[in-house]
């Protein structure tokens, strides 16, 4: 494809979107999940705890019998999460850069460029990076959930706990699984959304963003504030805080990249 210029001076595309409806798919799925588990989880305990309350008030030691329901309980749940993860993040990484390229293509068609993408070798590349590091997180969230669980269950059978002060802690820790899969969808949208488009402006021979701040929730990143306007080399990044970074790649980071068309009478 021909550099992509132009006509006149440069101009800068409006800022695109992030499709929060592909977002809020991937964390219903993932929350299904998390609920089937910790749903499972509770029964489990429950049943086996209640087992254990007359050896806790005799002071014996019913860790051991605990630990391998415990550790069977995690097995079957990472097996299940793992069964489901790759299927889930290519759905999820397929969704966000068709939806990232649509509405590219869209800008593009409203500033007065026809383009039409092609099979980009990097750009599929870059997919299947961003496809196996959503495997990996969504497997993360049921390890780190049963790593969780064992460590109440454990803390309340040394202290001699109730069942009823354990339902709430594990509910409390059900919550914490919930948060994180809303965090990772909205999170992972925004990076795969915007990788695709610096990946098909690097491959319309565009060169150049404008970093543009768009909300950090309640505590946005002052640097990232400051560097809002910074023009800056799509290839390497903006120059922010003595490193190099793209728009979105920090956690939870919300700022976008805007597109500059150079102009033939520039």
């Amino acid at each position: 494809m021909a550099a992509l210029r132009s006509p006149g001076k440069a101009v800068s595309l409006p800022l695109g979107r992030v499709n929060a409806g592909v977002a809020a798919r991937y964390n219903q799925r993932l929350r299904l999940l998390i609920r089937r588990m910790h749903r499972d989880t509770m029964q489990t305990v429950k049943a086996h705890y209640r087992r254990a309350e007359p050896e806790l008030a005799q002071d014996e030691n019913p860790v051991t019998a605990l630990d391998a329901v415990l550790g069977k309980l995690r097995k079957k749940w990472l097996r299940i999460f793992s069964d489901h993860a790759h299927e889930l993040a290519e759905l999820f990484v397929r969704s966000c850069q068709n939806d990232s390229e649509a509405d590219l293509r869209r800008r593009l068609k409203r500033a007065g460029f026809g383009i039409t993408f092609k099979p980009d070798a990097d750009l599929k590349r870059r997919m299947r990076m961003a496809t196996d590091y959503n495997v990996s997180l969504i497997k993360s969230i049921s390890e780190q959930y049963h790593d969780g669980v064992k460590a109440l269950v454990t803390n309340s059978v040394m202290k001699g706990g109730d069942l009823g002060a354990l339902t709430k802690a594990l509910r409390a820790r059900y919550g914490v699984s919930e948060r994180r899969a809303a965090f990772i969808a909205k999170d992972q949208n925004h990076k795969i959304n915007q990788a695709t488009e610096r990946m098909r402006c690097l491959g319309m021979g565009l060169e150049e963003q404008k970093w543009r701040h768009c909300g950090g929730g309640r505590h946005p990143r002052p640097e990232h504030v400051r560097a809002d306007g910074r023009i800056f080399r799509i290839a390497e990044g903006c120059k922010i805080g003595g490193r190099y970074i793209q728009p979105g790649e920090d956690p939870g980071c919300g700022c976008r990249g805007e597109i500059i068309i150079p102009g033939y009478n520039d």
